[in-house]
């Protein structure tokens, strides 16, 4: 059972659509986010809300013209809330991500399963993104690879590739929750190459790594392109998504700046996932 801290719920409105507004926001530290038919909620620890952050997010959502309203909720059980919302996931035939209260579900249509105990915070596969980076996954070696996942989340990515055979696999999420939850999921996985840390930078050595993954917001990607670069070797692949489709151009710029050469590109939705080879 996981019994996290009073949240502050935050329920949004515009006329943006929801995946504009969640665009918008996911560059503030909200732990989740809950789209409903007319408005997007936002949950945020308590402890985590500061002056500075209240600042941050009035200018965004003046700049943005988005209306909130506050409310507090007490602790839940969120692995029970999770329960009663989390439906399976499937990638095509390739990837099935379920949880283990789906017990009746025929899973021997799929290449791969992946288990996770899906916790506030930190995604459970269903946004396009996850989607966009487990398909072009589905098209990389991985075998015998050294893999960093950055913006690991619940680990998904970083299971799926021990499961493809990567050698190791390094995953790195800014929240030290979820690196918690990170090696429980892999443990649930039989997954013995993962290594979860925390951090808010891709520090990692350079020259390293034969494969980049990274499916974070607009503002990490643009502000860690230098750093996820420089982590691969010579013909490694570097796989990027959280991004939306009008963003880019912009993003496939700044990265084929640092010798990274585009070599696919997948929508779906309003969402973009890139993949580049670094020479």
């Amino acid at each position: 059972m996981n019994l996290r801290n009073n949240y502050k719920k935050y329920s949004f409105k515009s006329d943006w659509d929801n995946d504009m507004m969640v665009a918008f926001l996911s560059q503030l530290p909200f732990d989740s986010f809950e789209e409903k038919d007319d408005r997007v909620i936002g949950y945020l620890p308590k402890e985590k809300v500061d002056n500075n952050l209240e600042l941050l997010l009035k200018g965004i959502c003046e700049k943005y013209k988005m209306a909130y309203e506050i409310e507090e909720i007490e602790n839940k059980n969120w692995n029970k809330e999770w329960e009663s919302n989390f439906d399976p996931v499937s990638i095509k035939s390739f990837c099935l991500i379920k949880a283990d209260f789906h017990k009746e579900l025929d899973t021997s249509g799929f290449e791969y399963i992946i288990d996770i105990t899906p916790e506030m915070t930190f995604g459970t596969g269903h946004h396009e993104t996850t989607y966009l980076m487990i398909d072009m996954m589905s098209n990389i070696v991985m075998e015998q690879k050294l893999l960093l996942d950055y913006g690991a989340g619940t680990g998904i990515l970083s299971i799926l590739a021990d499961k493809m055979g990567a050698e190791s696999v390094l995953a790195i999420d800014i929240d030290p929750i979820a690196v918690d939850n990170i090696m429980k999921n892999a443990k649930k996985n039989n997954c013995t190459n993962i290594i979860a840390k925390h951090g808010d930078k891709a520090e990692v050595d350079r020259f390293y790594y034969d494969i980049v993954l990274a499916n974070i917001n607009r503002n990490v990607l643009e502000e860690e392109a230098v750093r996820l670069s420089l982590a691969l070797k010579k013909g490694g692949f570097l796989v990027l998504s959280g991004i939306l489709e009008e963003d880019k151009e912009n993003i496939i710029s700044l990265y084929e700046n640092n010798s990274m050469k585009l070599m696919k590109v997948a929508d779906k939705g309003k969402w973009s996932a890139l993949k580049f080879v670094a020479y």
